[in-house]
């Protein structure tokens, strides 16, 4: 299961065995440099993430309420909570960050960049939204703000908000990734138009890829112009099983699986687990961030999994659900990856491109020999946003499925 980096500079990487992010619709052109936040008022601290006792209608991407945080130069930015739907049809709250540009916005308004971020945990300490610089560090921030963007990044469900995070369950990830986007469209004031770009990393790029798979059926009222998926998770039928073995990363692996019950009852971590590990992993899941769920996995001498995922129902079939690549993207796909990534090896993300073109998603893949996870998500970042901005203007995309990387 992946691990990573929030945005910030690359945190102490996991291994994520890989080898395992205006009450109007403000379509209009702004006149005015204001933005303010929606009317009501919303509570501080932790129930702010709890959401108001009772849910507005207007159905998924519907914004609550927001607070002013700390933005980076020449932009305002807020923590948000929106509405979604969790992929067992329940309504629920997901919170976030939104960043607008100071300024008027362009005719036909400011285009959308969606972020979903790398792995954190699936305890509520862990969401992004909570970090009192947050809106600083998002990928590329400097440059979507001077060419004035919107940008939003999701804390997923269950991340801060009630209920535990379905840690790489991508239909949970795609959904509250499109959802920020609705609800940034609704921000008074962020005069954010219908176009759309979807940028993922590591997690968030599984995340990614999902949402570009969805959106068509589950967001139809958004125009997304393309898809960035950097390390994407591309495999979890190789890399679950794997990361079970090793101490490094096991403790990921149980992230995973108490995620995937959070979606799915049939999904029972005990089934795997030794009584002793199941009983740590309910501790620390809801407690700690991923490091700390790692570190309690990580002595050698303790025994985890008692048995493979494969071989248990119904995980190989929710592991194989969960594999991008399986459903066509209608809109242009950017794949980054790292040569010298050994959390997301390049094989995994070679072997989900060709699961991708046959199905004739476009798709084009860029590669940094020598970098790492880490590396590649930094090294990445200046060709992600030229790539985004080609889009919203309109350029036509490369397609690399003719093309053995």
């Amino acid at each position: 299961m992946p691990t990573l980096l929030y945005l910030s500079a690359v945190r102490r990487t996991l291994v994520l065995i890989a080898v395992f992010v205006a009450i109007a619709t403000g379509c209009s052109s702004a006149k005015s440099s204001t933005v303010s936040g929606p009317t009501t008022v919303a509570p501080a601290g932790d129930a702010f993430y709890a959401g108001p006792a009772t849910r507005p209608g207007g159905g998924p991407g519907t914004l609550i309420w927001s607070q002013a945080i700390d933005a980076p130069a020449g932009a305002r930015a807020w923590r948000i909570l929106y509405t979604s739907r969790s992929v067992e049809g329940r309504d629920i709250v997901v919170s976030g960050v939104l960043v607008v540009p100071n300024g008027s916005a362009r005719a036909g308004g400011r285009p959308i960049v969606t972020w979903a971020h790398g792995t954190t945990g699936t305890a509520d300490i862990c969401a992004p939204s909570k970090a009192k610089d947050v809106a600083s560090t998002l990928p590329d921030i400097a440059e979507f703000v001077k060419d004035g963007y919107v940008v939003v990044a999701t804390d997923y469900e269950g991340l801060g908000t009630p209920g535990l995070h379905p840690y790489l369950v991508g239909e949970s990830e795609g959904r509250g990734v499109l959802d920020a986007a609705r609800a940034a469209r609704q921000f008074p004031g962020a005069h954010a138009s219908a176009n759309v770009a979807i940028y993922g990393y590591s997690q968030g790029g599984h995340a990614a890829l999902f949402a570009g798979q969805i959106a068509p059926s589950y967001a139809p009222d958004l125009h997304v112009v393309g898809d960035v998926a950097g390390a994407p998770v591309g495999d979890l039928k190789l890399l679950l099983p794997v990361a079970t073995r090793l101490p490094s990363v096991r403790g990921l692996a149980v992230m995973g699986g108490f995620g995937f019950a959070a979606a799915d009852p049939r999904a029972d971590p005990k089934v795997l687990l030794t009584p002793a590990a199941y009983a740590l992993g309910r501790a620390k899941v809801e407690q700690v961030c991923s490091d700390g769920v790692v570190k309690a996995f990580a002595d050698p001498k303790m025994t985890v999994f008692t048995k493979n995922p494969l071989d248990v129902a119904p995980w190989p079939e929710l592991l194989t659900k969960n594999t991008p690549g399986n459903v066509k993207i209608e809109f242009p796909v950017l794949a980054l990856q790292g040569l010298a990534d050994e959390l997301v090896a390049p094989s995994v993300t070679e072997a989900w491109r060709k699961r991708a073109c046959a199905l004739g998603t476009p798709v084009e893949v860029k590669t940094y020999p020598g970098q790492d996870h880490g590396g590649g998500y930094k090294a990445s970042l200046g060709d992600a946003a030229h790539w985004i901005e080609d889009r919203f203007a309109g350029r036509p995309a490369a397609d690399g499925c003719s093309k053995t990387p």
